[in-house]
């Protein structure tokens, strides 16, 4: 289940590949808005036939690919450490509901081992994430500024 929303976001982000080029104009990032909504609305459709926790996963799967999708469209469209970081975010928190909701399935001692794991799995990602961006502050403060 793990490796379907992984795949789903790489498959998303290389649809969503052109738009993300380096100079996006505002129209270009709007359709690419437009498009990710539309992903998402067709994601939550193909969850429409489902009941209990498969639909709650399916539901968390298409949340996951929405909020990582306009979190990379941010970071593609105003560039920068901190849109980098909330990229990053976005996908732990994206795995961490995914792994939460596939944690309801467990009971028992079997269920708090999973949501620690998924925790622990959050709190690691959240740990490089800020560590990237103070890397990547302390680098842009170190280069020499033109004049």
């Amino acid at each position: 289940m793990r490796n379907a929303l992984r795949v789903s976001l790489t498959v998303l982000s290389l649809a969503c590949g052109a738009a993300m080029g380096a100079g996006m104009s505002r129209q270009d990032y709007q359709a690419a808005k437009k498009g990710i909504d539309a992903q998402y609305q067709a994601e939550r459709q193909k969850c429409g036939g489902r009941y209990g926790n498969a639909l709650d996963l399916c539901v968390a799967r298409a949340h996951g690919i929405r909020d990582v999708a306009k979190a990379e469209l941010e970071a593609a469209y105003k560039p920068g450490p901190r849109a980098d970081y909330n990229a990053a975010i976005a996908r732990a928190k994206a795995a961490y509901n995914l792994a939460r909701e596939e944690c309801d399935e467990s009971r028992g001692a079997d269920k708090k081992a999973c949501i620690g794991e998924a925790k622990a799995a959050l709190a690691r990602s959240r740990a490089e994430a800020k560590a990237r961006l103070a890397a990547e502050r302390a680098e842009e403060t170190a280069k020499p500024r033109a004049r």
